[in-house]
């Protein structure tokens, strides 16, 4: 029904997989070039990062407006990050957002790194600048360690089927 490029930009549009999965699977396993299944899952992620930035505060206002709870939990969890995560912003600047993206390990990401910006109103047009860079530093790390991994997953495989075939 979907053929490989549709799928590889599914999988990079989903959170928490991102590019850790999309270009793995479009490489390894949808059979795309490493070039293509990189291109395909960046765009991919920064098409989902720019559509989440721009309805994460409207959603964010409905809830505020309509669920009293979601408003305290909001505001809670506002402070906290301020208090707790402003010093090491300002300290690092963009770097740190660019480098929070960047870094293709568990809950990181340009998800995550979209809801830094708004929780830190990194205004729009500078958020996506920031994530569209981590991003990119992102896909060419995860190519590279698939291309990697892959290598060497196939040097172990041969050796033990040599040692096991006489």
């Amino acid at each position: 029904m979907f053929g490989p490029v549709y799928l590889t930009l599914l999988w990079s549009m989903t959170p928490l997989l991102e590019l850790r999965a999309s270009i793995p699977l479009g490489h390894l396993r949808f059979g795309l070039s490493i070039y293509e299944a990189t291109i395909l899952s960046i765009l991919g992620s920064v098409l989902s990062a720019a559509l989440v930035l721009a309805l994460l505060p409207f959603f964010v206002r409905f809830f505020e407006r309509h669920i009293p709870l979601f408003d305290r939990i909001m505001k809670r969890i506002f402070a906290y990050t301020h208090a707790r995560h402003s010093h090491k912003l300002a300290v690092l600047g963009e770097i740190a957002l660019i480098t929070f993206v960047a870094v293709p390990l568990p809950g990181s990401g340009a998800w995550t790194g979209v809801l830094v910006a708004y929780l830190f109103g990194i205004p729009y047009r500078k958020a996506m600048l920031l994530v569209c860079t981590g991003v990119v530093i992102s896909g060419i790390i995860v190519a590279l360690l698939t291309l990697f991994g892959h290598e060497v997953w196939n040097m172990i495989f041969n050796e033990v089927v040599e040692v096991v075939a006489p």
